[in-house]
C-alpha cells in the first residue's frame, strides 16, 4: 500500500493584523453558528520576535505539532484578546490560510472581516 499526500486546498489570503482595542467576532471551534459566536477585545499585538512568554511560544509549538492542518509553522504575531470580558485571555496566530486562531482550551477562529459573520447571518437569518 502507498502513502497518501493531502494536499491544502483552502486559500492562502493573508488577513490583516487586528487593531489593540477594537472588538471582532469570534466562532468557539471554528464552527460558524450562532450558539459559537462571541465578541472578544484586543489587548496586544505582540511581533513574533518580541514575544518572550515561554508556556505561550511551548504551547503554540507543540499546537503546530499536533494540528498541523490549521496553525501555520510560521506565525508575525501573537494576538493577546480579552475572551471573556472578565480577565481571561486567550492567544491567537497564524493558520495555515492566513487567518487566525486561538491556542489552547478556548480555540476560535478570530473573524477580522466580519465576512464569516455576515455568512452565519446569510444562512442563519440572526445571531
Amino acid at each position: 500500500m502507498g502513502t497518501v499526500t493531502v494536499i491544502n486546498t483552502r486559500p492562502y489570503i493573508l488577513q490583516p493584523v487586528p487593531e489593540v482595542g477594537k472588538e471582532y467576532h469570534i466562532f468557539d471551534d471554528g464552527k460558524i453558528r450562532p450558539n459559537r459566536h462571541y465578541i472578544i477585545k484586543i489587548l496586544e499585538v505582540i511581533p513574533f520576535d518580541e514575544f518572550n512568554d515561554t508556556e505561550v511560544l511551548e504551547s503554540w509549538l507543540e499546537e503546530v505539532k499536533e494540528c498541523y492542518w490549521l496553525y501555520a509553522p510560521e506565525t508575525d504575531y501573537f494576538v493577546k484578546t480579552d475572551y471573556d470580558g472578565e480577565g481571561m485571555t486567550a492567544y491567537f496566530v497564524r493558520t495555515t490560510d492566513g487567518g487566525w486562531f486561538s491556542l489552547g482550551w478556548f480555540a476560535a477562529r478570530l473573524d477580522i472581516d466580519g465576512s464569516l459573520y455576515k455568512q452565519m447571518i446569510d444562512f442563519y437569518g440572526k445571531e
